[in-house]
C-alpha cells in the first residue's frame, strides 16, 4: 500500500514519541503492545487522510492512539483501561510539553465502552463523534493480529476503515 509523505511523516513523529515517551503499566502483556499502538496510529492517519481531515483532528487521533492501551491490567476483558489511560494522558500533559485535548482523553476514555456512550460522551465537542468513530476503527482494524476472524468487518463505522481490511489483514500477517 502506498503510504503519502505527510502520513509518513505524522506516523514517524508519533512513532517516536510512542517509543521514547509513553509508558505502558502491562509490561508483559501479548496483545496491547507498542506495536499495536503504533498500528493503530497508522491506521487512524490513513482514515484520517482518506476523510481529508486538517492536521489538529490527525493530531488527536494520534495522540489517542499512542496512549489508548498504554494503562491496561489484563490483555482481555478489562473494561476502565480507557478511563486510567485518558488519566495518564492527562496527567502526562501536565509535566510535559505535550498540549492536553479534551477529545483525546474522551475517545481513550469511552474507547472500551458501548458506541453511543462514547458518542454521548463526545457529541458535544467539535468533530467529537466523527473523531471516535475513526479511532474504534483504527483500534478495531488491528483485531486482526488476533486471528482471522477478530473482526466483524460489518461493525466498522467509516467507508475509509472498509477500504483499509485487506492492508489490516496483510500486516496483521506479516508482523506477527
Amino acid at each position: 500500500m502506498k503510504v503519502s509523505e505527510a502520513v509518513n511523516c505524522d506516523y514517524d513523529r508519533w512513532h517516536g514519541f510512542l517509543e521514547r515517551q509513553v509508558d505502558f503499566s502491562l509490561k508483559d502483556s501479548e496483545k496491547h503492545t507498542k506495536a499495536h499502538c503504533a498500528r493503530v496510529l497508522l491506521y487512524a492517519l490513513l482514515i484520517a487522510e482518506d476523510m481529508d481531515l486538517p492536521q489538529e483532528l490527525r493530531e488527536v487521533l494520534a495522540a489517542a492512539a499512542v496512549f489508548h492501551d498504554s494503562r491496561r491490567q489484563d490483555d482481555w476483558l478489562d473494561v476502565g483501561h480507557g478511563r486510567r489511560a485518558a488519566d495518564y494522558y492527562k496527567a502526562f500533559c501536565q509535566t510535559n510539553p505535550l498540549g492536553y485535548d479534551e477529545r483525546v482523553y474522551r475517545i481513550m476514555a469511552y474507547h472500551d465502552r458501548d458506541d453511543a456512550e462514547g458518542e454521548a460522551a463526545l457529541a458535544g465537542l467539535e468533530q467529537g463523534v466523527p473523531l471516535y468513530q475513526i479511532f474504534k476503527d483504527a483500534d478495531a482494524l488491528d483485531r486482526y493480529r488476533l486471528g482471522a476472524d477478530a473482526l466483524d468487518e460489518a461493525m466498522l463505522r467509516t467507508t475509509p476503515a472498509h477500504s483499509l481490511t485487506g492492508f489490516a489483514r496483510r500486516l496483521a500477517a506479516e508482523t506477527a
